[in-house]
């Protein structure tokens, strides 16, 4: 399993919660790393944990302790499914979502410096477009919107790209498309979204791909079960694993992503 020079840091990010993205994130790393790669997943949704849960894990540590200094990056990894690690997010935690760039460095710095490690690196941004949200996007290669049909996704997906091109300087943003019939109703529904931002924001989001509706993924979730693992051949599978291997395969991306500066992960930072 290689890393190095080649590995990639890609945020997932949503304007409106509910649309499925840690259950995206989630599966599109279980099945990269069951493409034999060494991926690490981030819960980038700092206050409100959700990939523990999916995958039903216990951690001892989380990504409040890596930013506060109560451990450092590795001490808070967990091991996931086929090997996936993941730093969880902590639970409850009103003050996260909100870091302001100074805090948020206790995190980005360790994870810039672990990054060269594995193939894939994987950051599950919270929803919306709150300054950690902001942050963790700036600190990535390449950001995957989620959206999904309803008119209310559209108009929060398009208040994103809005907020992402002014604050997160020439960041690639792919679109993925969740809950729909299929890849006909996954491109409509791309083209509303570029239109609106092609005309207001001369903006061209890229179309990464699509996830259709699918009861199996819900099974999975009550079953704490990545739905690519539970159940590989159904057809929401297909496309995670699809999706996985079209991450693999693309050129790294240009853009330099937002380093801080900060102190080593043994020193507190503190929430500001």
């Amino acid at each position: 399993m290689s890393g190095g020079h080649d590995s990639r840091v890609i945020a997932m990010v949503s304007g409106k919660g509910g649309v499925g993205k840690t259950n995206m994130m989630a599966n599109i790393a279980v099945a990269a790393a069951g493409l034999g790669k060494r991926v690490l997943l981030v819960d980038g949704d700092l206050g409100l944990a959700n990939v523990d849960v999916l995958f039903g894990l216990t951690p001892r540590y989380t990504a409040a302790d890596v930013i506060s200094g109560g451990c450092c990056f590795e001490d808070a990894l967990v091991a996931g499914p086929r090997g996936v690690f993941v730093l969880p997010a902590a639970s409850g935690r009103s003050d996260l979502p909100g870091l302001r760039a100074g805090a948020m460095a206790g995190l980005l710095v360790p994870l810039f410096a672990a990054a060269p490690s594995y193939d894939l690196v994987l950051v599950d941004a919270g929803a919306g477009i709150g300054s950690s949200v902001i942050s963790l996007a700036a600190a990535s290669q390449q950001a995957l919107l989620l959206i999904t049909p309803e008119p209310t996704c559209l108009a929060d997906a398009y208040a994103t790209l809005k907020v992402l091109d002014r604050e997160v300087q020439d960041l690639p943003v792919d679109v993925l498309v969740n809950q729909v019939r299929d890849e006909l109703h996954a491109r409509d529904t791309h083209s509303r979204l570029e239109r609106m931002a092609s005309r207001f924001l001369d903006l061209s989001p890229g179309f990464l791909g699509w996830v259709p509706r699918d009861p199996r993924l819900l099974e999975a979730v009550a079953r704490q079960r990545a739905v690519v693992e539970a159940y590989p051949t159904a057809c929401s599978s297909r496309r995670l694993i699809g999706l996985a291997q079209q991450l693999l395969l693309q050129q790294t991306k240009p853009r330099l992503p937002v380093a801080p500066a900060a102190p080593s992960c043994a020193a507190s930072v503190g929430l500001e």
